[in-house]
């Protein structure tokens, strides 16, 4: 047998090669798969996650209506039993800042800095 091996040691060889290549590339295989299915894993937290944070958003913004009805309703009562020209310019006021806020709230900041001297309120 170890004269059949010396004469075709080619053969030998290049069956072990294969052979080598072969345990190689199925490890490769299963490192593979496995990354594939943490990836798969991560991309489900993930979208959990989103999720989760777009219901909140929605809870906010709903809040927010909620909040911007309310507080022009109660503008709309005060103006219309205001007595004096100075309440009424005053609710008036409030009534566009809220509009304004509702659009931009970053200009709000900007009135209350140039109007009112009043920094960010955090």
């Amino acid at each position: 047998m170890w004269d059949w091996i010396k004469d075709k040691w080619e053969l030998v060889a290049s069956a072990f090669v294969v052979l080598t290549v072969f345990i190689l590339g199925r490890k490769k295989q299963v490192a593979a798969e496995e990354m594939v299915e943490d990836i798969i894993k991560i991309k489900e937290k993930e979208d959990q996650a989103v999720k989760k944070i777009a219901g909140q958003e929605r809870l906010h913004k709903a809040l927010a209506r909620q909040k911007y009805s309310e507080s022009k309703l109660k503008l709309i009562k005060k103006r219309a039993t205001a007595q004096s020209d100075l309440e009424k310019e005053t609710i008036e006021r409030k009534l566009e800042l809220i509009e304004l806020a509702k659009e931009s709230p970053e200009e709000i900041d900007k009135i209350l800095m140039e109007e009112l001297n009043i920094a960010k309120l955090k």
